[in-house]
């Protein structure tokens, strides 16, 4: 199950799937699942596993890590509420799969 955690003052969003902060695999279909909606090409932006959707209107980053598991981050320009919701609505679609 995807579950949005918390929000960090950073205002970086955690997300957790499976209860498992080392999975690779449930971060990529994360990503993926996210490009769809959109319907933007997946960019990586440093060799630290940080990715972009060119198309995204938020301009999310969403990175991994086997410290911090899935984490987006949420730039100044884009409304903190309006993130939480969108990675919330993505984490309920993908566990209705």
């Amino acid at each position: 199950m995807y579950k949005v955690n918390s929000i960090s003052k950073e205002r970086w969003i955690f997300i957790s799937a499976d209860n498992s902060f080392d999975e690779l695999d449930t971060f990529i279909t994360l990503l993926k699942a996210y490009q769809a909606t959109i319907d933007g090409k997946i960019s990586q932006i440093s060799a630290n596993a940080q990715y972009i959707i060119e198309s995204d209107p938020l301009n999310l980053v969403f990175q991994w890590d086997s410290l911090f598991g899935i984490t987006v981050v949420v730039p100044l320009e884009t409304d903190i509420s309006v993130a939480q919701g969108a990675m919330t609505r993505l984490c309920n679609k993908l566990n209705c799969k």
